[in-house]
């Protein structure tokens, strides 16, 4: 004999339900699927940001080097080599500038990003099709 659930999810006929669904608690499922749906696209817009603020050094030493994979490993390699040959202090001060550089990197990409997330969400929660 097979297993045959039927959930509130798989009900096709609306006069199966008990009680209906009052406006205000309508209303309320609303806003919690709209707020979920900000929420996780909110998250997806700040990792795909900060991913892209973290491959801007990147970017930049393929830009230093001309696109040859030698060059790009010659300038990582002495950036290693003399941040190891450096005393802590001075490899403290480095990582203090780095972990700056890269918040103001991934400010500057969210702010630079941020418009058309606020045009497409509201385009989205509003129902338009494009």
């Amino acid at each position: 004999m097979p297993l045959h659930l039927v959930t509130p999810f798989d009900r096709t006929d609306p006069s199966e339900d008990e009680q209906p669904v009052s406006p205000q608690v309508q209303t309320l499922r609303s806003r919690m699927a709209d707020g979920c749906y900000i929420l996780l696209r909110g998250c997806l817009f700040l990792g795909s940001s900060y991913l892209m603020a973290l491959g801007l050094p990147l970017l930049f030493f393929l830009l230093l080097s001309g696109g040859s994979p030698d060059a790009f490993f010659a300038h990582v390699a002495n950036l290693g080599d003399r941040f190891l040959a450096a005393d802590l202090a001075r490899r403290v001060t480095f990582l203090g500038q780095c972990k700056l550089v890269l918040i103001g990197l991934a400010t500057l990409v969210v702010v630079w990003r941020m418009p058309r997330f606020i045009r497409d969400l509201d385009r989205e929660l509003s129902g338009e099709k494009l």
